[in-house]
């Protein structure tokens, strides 16, 4: 048992990414620990002895793992008990529920908990313990033994200090000179493992807790007052550089990176002047550490894109030092690992004949040292150099070669596989194969944004371009609005138009997107978005969060105007809060549904991915450890299959809270009352169970049709009071201070950085009424004043003011449409007024009516035409589409504008049609010509056949 903490760190480690911490092994430790530690020990034992069949609660506090471990395998030779290991996994939720599922059907004599620091959401784990601390007595009859740092137990008594009331706590200590002793060989460890291992990176998938280790062991020995020797502080600076650069902070672990780099450069040189020898392994430690440095300015080039073009030439020259380094050293398997970065930024630089020469000598190297991962990667890179010289057929047979390639890596990403079929695509296309172009783009984007979001945005790009090409306009359209959600979600963006927020992201470090054969795929973690923290709106987020949470509290109706914000705060707020909390021993599971032509079926798929989602597995049997639902299929197709869903979920100790979207789309799919019943007798069963919370998000002109369930007697849970005020709650428009906060906090976080005189300015602009400020107008405008780079306040005076910036997001819009479409768009949007400057509610029909009224039949003899203009007015967001019965009717979002297009483009208008009257005479003309021309080639054809038959009748006569 004594090697079990060891094991379990790798257990740990693979728990985190997939990735075993690849160090040499260490000499064995001393068999007894310290005198005082053994006193603690000592102490430790006799209270476990003391407190057999019943709880308590013990903090053992120790830094580091080895002692841990030996520690514990002393432990064992002091008692006799049943001492079970518990090794948490980063991505744990519930200190209560883990133990519990650990202890359920054999409780051990004792229980000891690891890896409590290496849990993801700690605060989030030690706030639900501390909620349900009760339970820990009433169910667990057995010492608890928490192992704790230094760093995570003043976060116990924050976040649990209810819970941290209750224990008893022993330190133990490791002497200074075992600690510098452990700290040599664990930097050792890490130096020798970047050179050793497939993979560029040393952080969650390589060694994490090790690193974390060399940074606690520096703060003791400074607390002791001990000065390291400059060798192992320059190692140790390494490792801080690690952990700066692997938490985004690329300046500081620059920094710690070139402060490393100078003590070994100096080992050189002063080795060089002297005729001494170096310290082992100088020249190899510069090589990993000048490519390091290079991965910080690579990482500030995509971070800082208008000085991306110096950042990239840094880290081309860093890159390229390395290399040299260890070329010169003859290791050539070392150059085959470290070269590959700089084709990346060769490319980035569009440095063609230098990337040619890298790919070159890459791909002869990886076919001696690679993986086939690095080898698709040159053969890549040679894909782009053909491609920019417009030789179309070779960057063809190179982004073959290099998906053969990707195909025979055993655990290769999907993003490299994606870029190998963009540049296949982009051959396609110029070889004239545009249906096979269509399709590989199509493949690469169905591979999705994860791993690399500026790969996909290239991806999006070209895939737009083909459509347009092709007289896609509406998918081409799609695809733009796409690309805006990806670069808002990633923070490339600071505003998204008229579309809805989507939670951020956090983009991969770069050296996770490296071709490496060792690092697996992870998750992509969904966070609140920013525009809900800087604008007001997280407010209403935790107030949600506190309705949920409450036991009173069953359901919530979210209401407000169209415009305000009501899906962006569901998706992008109230979401990715839920997906990250929990309620005591449950686990919250947000199911968000926003189509209702068939509402059961995707309630029922939604249900049970957000189930998978946790882990969850469907069938009679599972893997050990996990939930299992008992089910013989894969979705349920009925309300009753989904309530004994929502029954089994809640035996599981799991809150499911139902999200219903944009629900007032429900009463235009279903618009009887009868039909709805439906609906509403399945959704006060909901509420009946006692772990599901139901939320509605809809409209505030369409509240009304809720009291329809009132009358239910399964909604006496709520009173039958649906617009009771403790359910309602009200989304209104951002106040003006929280307009100008949004506003800094967006441009900052994405580098489009607004003169604050223009912010002001701006929010002046459109707080139009009651100081408030309309969301989707924030966005519209923002998002064109980012698409013309306006940045100050003259460029906004001489470019403005809203309107303008409105009309030509228009205009912008009105081009999206196709220039074949171009005249039905810009009539559409003039029929959408009249005028007195007002917007009227029309239908598709009297829309083509009062087209036809303007003697434009032409126009609209192709309905599709109609409908796909249509279709991206309302996706813009400058047309609302109002669903009824008997049928849809369209609408200009905002008085503004019609009132800009009476005035702005009603002449544009009348010559426009002035035009179209003009050609439509023309073709009449030319056609009155042609049909002239065509009656006398008739007439002098029947009359030829007139005499050709006379003749032909004489000569039968005569014969």
């Amino acid at each position: 048992m004594s090697e079990e903490l060891e094991d379990s760190k790798e257990s740990q480690n693979k728990g985190t990414n997939g990735q075993q911490d690849n160090f040499p092994p260490s000499p064995p430790p001393p068999l007894l620990p310290s005198p005082s530690n053994e006193e603690g020990l000592e102490e430790l034992a006799w209270t476990l002895e003391a407190s057999r069949g019943e709880f308590k609660l013990i903090l053992a506090r120790c830094n580091y793992l080895r002692l841990r471990s030996r520690l514990l395998k002393r432990l064992r030779k002091l008692t006799d008990l049943d001492v079970r290991i518990l090794n948490l996994k980063r991505t744990d939720k519930t200190l209560y529920g883990t133990i519990a599922a650990e202890v359920k059907d054999n409780p051990p004599d004792a229980l000891m908990v690891f890896y409590l620091e290496s849990v993801h959401n700690l605060k989030q784990m030690l706030s639900a313990t501390n909620q349900v601390r009760e339970e820990f007595r009433k169910q667990f009859h057995f010492p608890v033994i928490l192992w704790v740092t230094d760093e995570v137990l003043p976060q116990l008594v924050r976040s649990a200090s209810d819970f941290e009331s209750w224990a008893t706590t022993t330190e133990f200590a490791i002497a200074t000179n075992e600690l510098t002793t452990t700290l040599k060989e664990d930097t050792d460890a890490l130096f020798d493992t970047s050179l050793a291992a497939d993979a560029y990176c040393l952080g969650w998938q390589m060694g994490y807790l090790r690193r974390r280790e060399v940074i606690t062991a520096l703060q003791d020995l400074k607390g002791r007052g001990y000065e390291l020797a400059p060798a192992l502080k320059a190692s140790v600076e390494f490792v801080l550089g690690q952990d700066a650069y692997l938490k985004n902070h690329m300046e500081q672990a620059l920094e710690y990176y070139h402060q490393s780099l100078a003590f070994w450069q100096n080992s050189i040189d002063t080795s060089r002047l002297s005729t001494s020898s170096p310290l082992p392994d100088s020249q190899f430690r510069m090589g990993v550490i000048l490519f390091y440095i290079g991965l910080c300015y690579f990482q500030q080039a995509q971070r800082y894109r208008l000085r991306s073009v110096d950042f990239l030439q840094a880290a081309k020259q860093y890159f390229q030092q390395s290399i040299d380094i260890f070329t010169q050293a003859n290791h050539p398997n070392l150059v085959a690992k470290f070269i590959n970065p700089l084709g990346e930024v060769l490319q980035r630089l569009s440095d063609w004949n230098e990337l040619k020469n890298i790919a070159q000598k890459s791909l002869d190297l990886q076919q001696l040292y690679g993986n086939p991962l690095r080898v698709a990667q040159a053969y890549g890179f040679l894909a782009e150099v053909a491609s920019s010289q417009n030789q179309w057929t070779q960057a063809k047979q190179y982004a073959y070669q290099a998906l053969h390639n990707i195909a025979k890596a055993p655990s290769a990403q999907l993003q490299h596989r994606a870029l190998y079929l963009l540049l296949l695509a982009i051959a396609e296309k110029h070889l004239n194969q545009e249906a096979r172009a269509t399709k590989h783009l199509q493949m690469a984007r169905d591979i999705g944004s994860q791993d690399n979001p500026h790969q996909y945005i290239r991806i999006l790009q070209a895939l737009r371009e083909v459509y347009w090409e092709e007289y896609r306009y509406l998918e081409a359209f799609r695809v733009k609005l796409e690309q805006r959600s990806i670069e808002q979600q990633y923070g490339f963006r600071a505003f998204i138009g008229a579309g809805i927020i989507q939670p951020q992201r956090q983009a991969k470090l770069i050296v996770e997107t490296l071709h490496t054969s060792s690092i697996q795929a992870a998750s992509v973690l969904e966070t609140v978005a920013p525009e809900m923290t800087a604008s007001g709106r997280g407010r209403d987020v935790q107030k949600l969060l506190e309705k949920i949470a409450r036991p009173d509290c069953k359901m919530v109706v979210i209401h407000g105007y169209s415009g305000v914000g009501k899906s962006s705060l569901v998706q992008a707020g109230l979401v990715p809060a839920l997906k990250n909390s929990s309620i005591g021993l449950q686990e919250i599971v947000p199911v968000n549904v926003r189509i209702y032509t068939n509402w059961i079926y995707e309630l029922g798929k939604l249900l049970v991915q957000a189930l998978k989602s946790k882990g969850i597995q469907f069938g009679i049997d599972g893997e050990p450890g996990k939930k299992v639902y008992h089910f013989p299929f894969s979705n349920p197709e009925s309300p009753e299959e989904i309530l004994e869903l929502l029954r089994q979920s809640e035996w599981h100790n799991l809150r499911i809270v139902l999200i219903f979207d944009q629900f007032e789309e429900l009463f235009f799919v279903y618009n009887s009352a009868v039909q709805r019943m439906q609906f509403f007798e399945f959704m006060g069963k909901c509420l009946n169970i006692l772990s599901v919370k139901v939320i509605l998000s809809l409209r505030e002109d369409y509240l009304h049709y809720l009291l329809e369930c009132n009358r239910l007697s399964s909604m006496n849970i709520i009173n039958n009071d649906i617009l009771s005020k403790n359910i309602l709650y009200k989304l209104d428009n951002f106040a003006s201070l929280d307009a100008k906060s949004l506003i800094q906090r967006l441009t900052q976080h994405s580098n489009f950085h607004l003169e604050p005189s223009l912010i002001d300015q701006l929010v002046q602009d459109l707080s139009v009424k009651y100081g408030e400020v309309r969301p989707i107008e924030l966005q519209v405008v923002g998002a064109q004043l980012q698409t013309e780079n306006i940045t100050k306040l003259i460029q906004y005076d001489n470019c403005g003011p809203k309107e303008e910036l409105v009309k030509r997001y228009m205009k912008e819009v009105v081009e999206d449409c196709g220039e074949i479409n171009r005249q039905v768009a810009e009539l559409l949007l003039y029929l959408l007024t009249d005028e007195k400057g007002t917007r009227p509610l029309k239908t598709r029909s009297e829309l083509e009516r009062d087209l036809r009224a303007l003697s434009l039949e032409e126009l609209t003899k192709e309905s599709n035409q109609l409908d796909l203009v249509l279709r991206i007015f309302v996706e813009a967001g400058i047309v609302v589409l109002i669903p009824e019965n008997p049928a849809d009717r369209y609408q200009l979002v905002h008085d503004y504008l019609a009132s800009f297009i009476q005035k702005q483009q009603k002449p544009r208008i009348n010559e426009l049609i002035t035009e179209l009257k003009k050609e439509r005479n023309k073709r009449i003309i030319s056609e009155d010509k042609l049909n002239r021309i065509y009656q006398k080639v008739l007439f002098a054809a029947l009359i030829t056949l007139g005499v050709f038959t006379l003749l032909t009748a004489i000569a039968i006569g005569f014969a």
